[in-house]
């Protein structure tokens, strides 16, 4: 049984009369829960009088700290452009397009071009072929531009739009070659 001993003298303020406090802890009792048992001894002219009083446990307060503040990175990365397409619209050059051309109705789709539907007034008899073909061509000449104006289409910067219409363009080539 091992025992810490603590004494401290207090004056009571109300008749300055000495208390000595004593607190004993045993570590096998303080293990299986139980409270620290503190001895107060009150000295009062001839007698000393002892009383036992449990003392509370210290309950340890969490320690909040504040939240850690990181400063954002000023390096940029690679990818990520430092200019969106919304500012610089005006300066991207349109051209031909043999995807718009030959996939004028999917291209349309695709880029939220909706003119590109008006392809489908080809279907109606002896004339619309030749509306058709009007069509395609203008589709052809403008389609980029138009899908570049559309606000719901997001490129991220002229890069990542000459990527897209590149790809088109490659393909409506070897359609309009295959057609041939």
């Amino acid at each position: 049984m091992v025992e810490d001993e603590m004494e401290k003298v207090v004056e009571d303020s109300s008749e300055n009369v000495p208390v000595t406090s004593e607190i004993s802890t045993d570590e096998a009792v303080l293990e299986n829960g139980e409270n620290p048992v503190e001895t107060v001894v009150i000295q009062e002219g001839k007698g000393d009088i002892e009383e036992e009083v449990i003392a509370e446990p210290e309950i340890a307060q969490p320690v909040i700290s504040e939240p850690v503040v990181t400063q954002p990175q000023t390096e940029s990365y690679q990818d990520i452009p430092t200019t969106t397409l919304e500012q610089n619209k005006s300066q991207i050059r349109t051209k031909w397009n043999w995807g718009a051309f030959s996939f004028t109705m999917w291209f349309g789709i695709a880029h939220r071009a909706y003119l590109g539907l008006l392809i489908l007034l080809g279907l109606i008899p002896w004339v619309g072929w030749i509306f058709a073909i009007v069509w395609m061509i203008i589709f052809g000449l403008n389609g980029e531009r138009w899908a570049l104006e559309n606000p719901d289409n997001h490129y991220r910067d002229e890069e990542e739009f000459r990527k897209i219409m590149d790809g088109w363009n490659r393909a409506g080539l070897l359609l309009s070659l295959l057609e041939l």
